[in-house]
């Protein structure tokens, strides 16, 4: 028994080993990670979850490598590659459903359940659970759990599109949609319009910086019902599915001529301004003087690499290719806007309108070069 620990111990020296980016390293804790919930119109079969994992998801170098801390590194986590045996990843509980009255509250509290067990260090970090279970959207289900080292969530989005193939071609990839260009009336127009924009960049960077630093140094959120009390520890956390029309998003989207993310950001800050006034005792009158003096932010993920093509991402898992891969984000700070508002979509509007001025902006780009700093002079401990 200690031939073979000596063995496996020198043959994770002999690996090659990469280390995680910055922002993977702000994530290697084993309570980050992503559950995604997939619903099916069929039954989920495992053994073609099996094989359809091993001709695709296995050959994308984070799904076969595990996280190992290297003492050499100042004991910086890296990646190492390992054998995968899919199997071991792709659990299918053994349930009675004939017992379970209420599928859907059965997997609001199995996700729930998922969500409050940390990751497994010792193997590579993702898992499936299929539960062949009928809800009132689904004849299946697939929950994912992904630990968010692996990729942030334009990544992982990629990666699904790039597994993805066409009803009509099972051989061929999704289309994929690419903005095109509008022509350009002169060069003395392009000029006088790229100078301008570069002095919007530059003016409004140095408003959000500032107010990114003043955030980090002085500001702080006014005390709140969504606050959590530190000196509670770690809270769990109870999972509560939500479906909504995404052709309702679109046509919010295009009739108000925004991104779907504007849309989504205005439901947000327009659930939390009901939530906190029913947090609230008092007349409306009362509720809304307390809502309009709150300072409530918020961190918003930024994608800051341009876009990867299907295509890459598919070669990569078929060729082992490379392409870029992880977490490329930035954060940006984001004021939700949660006073009452007698039109809804007065949210909306507020949500563009920051969004806007954040995305000139280079917070992210500058938040992330922040954390890069202070991880390479300080190390990882600085984390915590």
């Amino acid at each position: 028994m200690k031939t073979e620990k000596v063995m496996e111990r020198e043959e994770i020296e002999t690996m090659p080993m990469e280390p995680l980016s910055p922002m993977s390293h702000m994530l290697s804790s084993p309570n980050f990670f992503i559950v995604i919930t997939f619903g099916f119109k069929v039954r989920c079969n495992p053994s073609a979850f099996v094989e359809g994992i091993n001709n695709s998801l296995i050959n994308a170098p984070r799904f076969s490598s595990k996280m190992e801390i290297d003492y050499k590194r100042k004991g910086d986590p890296v990646w190492i590659p390992v054998k995968v045996r899919v199997e071991d990843h792709v659990i299918e509980p053994d349930l009675e459903y004939s017992n379970i009255e209420n599928p859907d509250q059965f997997i609001e509290d199995y996700t729930s359940n998922i969500a409050n067990i940390p990751m497994d260090m010792s193997k590579p970090l993702w898992e499936f659970h299929l539960l062949n279970i009928k809800t009132t959207k689904a004849e299946s289900l697939a929950i994912v759990k992904i630990h968010h080292s692996i990729g942030d969530g334009m990544s992982l989005m990629s990666l699904l599109l790039a597994c993805s193939r066409k009803t009509s071609d099972p051989d061929a990839l999704i289309s994929n949609t690419t903005a095109t260009k509008k022509p350009v009336d002169s060069m003395a127009w392009w000029l006088f319009v790229g100078f301008w924009f570069m002095i919007r960049v530059t003016f409004t960077t140095i408003v959000e910086f500032s107010k990114l630093m003043l955030t980090i140094c002085f500001l702080r959120d006014t005390k709140n019902p969504l606050m959590g009390n530190p000196s509670d520890g770690f809270q769990s956390w109870k999972v509560v599915h939500r479906i909504i029309s995404f052709e309702d998003v679109k046509l919010v989207k295009d009739t108000m001529n925004m991104k779907v993310n504007d849309v989504l950001l205005g439901m947000t800050q327009a659930g939390l301004s009901r939530y906190l006034s029913s947090k609230y005792d008092g007349s409306t009158a009362e509720k809304k003087k307390i809502l309009e003096k709150l300072r409530v932010r918020g961190a918003v993920a930024i994608n800051l690499r341009p876009a990867t093509k299907i295509e890459d991402l598919a070669d990569m898992m078929a060729k082992g290719s490379k392409c870029r891969w992880g977490n490329f984000i930035g954060t940006i700070i984001f004021p939700l806007w949660v006073k009452p508002e007698n039109d809804p979509l007065e949210y909306i509007r507020r949500a563009k309108a920051t969004m806007d001025r954040k995305k000139i902006s280079l917070e992210a780009f500058i938040f992330y070069g922040i954390i890069k700093f202070t991880l390479k002079f300080f190390g990882g401990k600085v984390k915590y």
